[in-house]
């Protein structure tokens, strides 16, 4: 039954470790409805090859500046103007110092006049993360190199952060990219300082939950809720953050951006862009531009800016709204559940499953090593009682009866089979100091020629011993066969390594009477 019981165990313990990796794909919304996006209008195609990774995105009257995502190519780490056609329209213009990290989002001061640009990537699969960032500034106009202003979050914890906003204080707001849960808002708690100095601390002064759509995108359901982008109208009015899947705009009022992202009701626009990650005003305010970042696409795969006219209405507009916004009450439990509650709940259902393999291990192996009970008759009559392992329970000797050699049972654990036991096996007619063939095993009894392995015992004298058997040589302290004589010195060995009799040096000496021997003493 402990088998049993141990084997069950194991099972189940097997069975919630492969549940629970299940679990994140059946619990995960990838297979809810999904609505395609109107397909944005084509502004125009960027050709150049060191633009592959765009990041950064602001729309000017005579075309667009724009940045790469994180590069190693000195020649793709600068800022580049595109004309109308997104043809190269000047110079690019490098940073001063070293350059930026991992360069992310553009955005332009209330007056026009600035272009800052958010030094603020550091991927959570990174193997090392960033204890402080950076945002630079420039002139738009391009005609004086980016300087850089130094920024840390509290306690110098690391974040991915993709979106950049001005707030009309000149003070930069950072918008972290997180794919489960609220992304975070962070503006400097002092002025700013340029050049490489210490960085200035941060303060968190919010939190965004965007409303879910079921908008189709590359990521699915992690596209909808990851922040990529942001963008403030020219006049101040409204502010944009993007996903992957759509934009959200939401009404400013009296310059309070905090205010309009953390408790504002924002419109939705669906945005197709294969793996957007930036967004943009157009000059007059009345549209909305984007890019896609190419790393992540086919090489063959055109990077185009796209134009799309904002949406006027919220989640309730969207195609498939009904499925998002259903009743509490039509829900199943798993979909009250957010990703961070479905995550824990499945890391849960893993670690109950892993101990319960332990459990079951355990319980096997101590099952095995119990000896195993004396089998009776259930008469009155005891002499065809049947001792296991060549012994009775009754007495303190062998007994007679055993099965002669080649009997069905070989002694597992101790056993008195013909070949000798395996584990302090003894020998073949449960009598000590006759032959019973081969030798045990760690220690195991019986079998005149060869003798025990790691100390088995056998032959004449003793029967078997552990670490000091004596047999024809056992290894690691077999010893002599015969008995000791008053005449002899018995300090010179014979036979096995670290042999019985020994010289006073052996470590696991055997002398008669299986005492342990070592040194010059018992």
């Amino acid at each position: 039954m402990r088998h049993a019981v141990s084997s069950v165990t194991v099972a189940l313990g097997l069975l919630g470790a492969t549940v629970a990796p299940a679990g994140l794909a059946l619990a995960a919304p990838a297979a809810a409805p999904v609505s395609a996006a109107a397909p944005g209008k084509k502004k125009c195609t960027v050709e150049d090859e060191r633009l592959r990774e765009l990041s950064g995105l602001v729309a000017t009257k005579t075309g667009y500046i724009v940045i790469n995502d994180s590069s190693e190519s000195e020649s793709r780490k600068k800022v580049f103007y595109l004309d109308t056609k997104c043809e190269i329209s000047k110079e690019p213009v490098s940073y001063s110092g070293a350059g930026p990290f991992d360069t992310e989002d553009l955005a332009l001061s209330r007056d026009g006049k600035t272009l800052w640009i958010a030094d603020t990537g550091d991927n959570l699969t990174s193997s090392t993360h960033r204890e402080r960032v950076a945002v630079w500034s420039m002139p738009a106009s391009g005609l004086k190199k980016p300087l850089l202003h130094r920024l840390a979050y509290p306690q110098k914890e690391p974040h991915d952060a993709e979106a950049l906003l001005m707030g009309d204080d000149g003070m930069p707001l950072i918008i972290t990219k997180v794919p489960t849960g609220k992304s975070e808002i962070f503006t400097p708690a002092a002025p700013m300082k340029t050049g490489d100095t210490d960085a200035v601390p941060m303060k968190k002064v919010g939190e965004i939950s965007l409303p879910k759509t079921t908008t189709d995108n590359k990521l699915g359901a992690v596209g909808r809720v990851t922040i990529t982008g942001a963008a403030r109208s020219p006049d101040g009015s409204k502010v944009v953050v993007r996903t992957y899947a759509d934009a959200f705009e939401y009404d400013v009022t009296g310059g309070n951006i905090v205010g309009a992202l953390t408790t504002g009701k924002p419109r939705i626009t669906p945005l197709s862009d294969p793996f957007g990650e930036a967004i943009s005003y157009t000059p007059d305010g009345k549209s909305f531009v984007t890019v896609s970042d190419g790393g992540q696409m086919a090489p063959d795969e055109p990077i185009e800016i796209l134009g799309y006219v904002p949406s006027t209405k919220g989640i309730e507009a969207l195609p498939a709204a009904g499925e998002v916004a259903k009743p509490r009450a039509e829900k199943s439990w798993v979909e009250g559940l957010t990703l961070d509650e479905i995550t824990y709940l499945i890391a849960a259902v893993g670690v109950i499953g892993a101990l319960l393999v332990g459990a079951g291990i355990f319980g096997i192996l101590r099952a095995r090593r119990k000896p195993a009970p004396t089998e009776r008759s259930d008469g009155p009559d005891r002499d065809d009682d049947f001792p296991v392992n060549g012994y009775d329970d009754r007495r303190a000797g062998p007994v007679e009866g055993n099965l002669p050699p080649g009997g069905p049972r070989d002694g597992v654990y101790g056993g008195g089979a013909p070949q000798g036991g395996v584990y302090g096996g003894g020998p073949a007619n449960g009598t000590p100091g006759r032959a019973g063939g081969s030798g045990g095993v760690y220690g195991g009894g019986g079998g005149r020629p060869q003798g025990g392995v790691y100390g088995g015992g056998g032959g004449r004298p003793q029967g078997g011993s552990v670490y000091g058997g004596g047999s024809q040589g056992g290894g690691y302290g077999g010893g002599r066969t015969e008995p000791p004589r008053p005449d002899r010195d018995y300090r010179e060995p014979r036979g096995g390594r670290h042999g019985g009799y020994d010289d006073g040096r052996s470590q696991y000496g055997q002398v008669p009477g299986g005492r342990e021997y070592r040194g010059d003493r018992y």
